[in-house]
């Protein structure tokens, strides 16, 4: 299983969250997508992150390619400061705490 994390740094926030949960709705009909969800900063709200789980990274990769996450990251392009960082990683151990 892979988490991913997209930090983008936006100028019309307003806009984009419609925009990422969008995105996030091509997501869920991915082969491999398992859950994902939206950050805000505390310290500055321009900075958004985006994690995402994965079963693999091949699926990953297929989604990060496809070409309905291409159509849809142009309509949010011109909402981003600038590029995004996208960071990859390999889920290593998951704790819960238990009631």
């Amino acid at each position: 299983m892979i988490r991913v994390i997209i930090e983008r740094q936006v100028k019309n926030k307003e806009r984009l969250l419609p925009m990422l949960r969008e995105l996030r709705a091509a997501a869920v009909h991915q082969p491999g997508y398992v859950t994902g969800e939206t950050l805000v900063s505390t310290e500055d709200d321009s900075i958004t992150a985006v994690i995402s789980t994965w079963h693999s990274l091949e699926q990953w990769q297929a989604w990060e390619t496809s070409e309905t996450r291409a159509t849809l990251y142009e309509l949010i392009e011109p909402l981003l400061a600038e590029e995004p960082r996208i960071r990859v990683y390999r889920v290593m151990a998951t704790e819960e705490q238990t009631v």
